[in-house]
């Protein structure tokens, strides 16, 4: 990625983790924003909701997010157009603190995950399996907290920013975006 290399890349995963627009602006620079859309669409909502000066960015992102067109586009698409005051395209989704490479990763994996409704934590089924407490048919298994994730949903393409507008593309599906995680 011309422009873009591992520290660079770090410090933008940080702030979109974190919604730190501020530090989202500074690791853009004047990269340039087709190979991370999905990163940059993230910052650059959170730099609007902070007050930055953001919106140039924000539209030449949400125009690229609407051409290129991956899965998981759509949705972001309808976040920056939002912060930037234009009415959303969809219906508004649940914010959710879940990392979309934790998740991206469990589509992908050949067993099935739970995504925990309340903190965003994605976990191994079986994991939650060996617990007696736990039973996904029992009375314990809470659906309004437990989203199971299928296995072998993989991505159209390997590369991360595939791998995380798919991921976006199916949370939004089950009525969720992602927020930022905090500890």
């Amino acid at each position: 990625m011309t422009g873009w290399d591992e520290e660079a890349m770090a410090r933008l995963r940080a702030a979109a983790r974190r919604g730190d627009g501020a530090g989202g602006l500074a690791a853009l620079g004047d990269r340039p924003l087709g190979p991370v859309l999905q990163y940059a669409g993230d910052v650059l909502v959170a730099a609007l909701t902070e007050g930055r000066p953001a919106g140039e960015q924000a539209r030449r992102v949400l125009a690229e997010l609407r051409e290129r067109d991956l899965p998981g586009d759509a949705e972001l698409a309808d976040e920056v157009a939002a912060a930037l005051g234009t009415p959303r395209t969809g219906e508004p989704l649940t914010p959710l603190p879940v990392d979309l490479g934790a998740l991206a990763a469990a589509l992908d994996d050949d067993e099935p995950h739970l995504l925990d409704l309340h903190r965003g934590d994605v976990l191994p089924a079986v994991d939650l399996a060996d617990d007696p407490a736990f039973d996904m048919a029992g009375p314990a298994y809470d659906p309004d907290r437990w989203l199971l994730i299928q296995p072998g949903q993989p991505a159209c393409d390997s590369t991360e920013e595939a791998r995380r507008a798919h991921a976006r593309h199916w949370l939004a599906a089950q009525g969720h975006r992602p927020a930022p995680r905090t500890l």
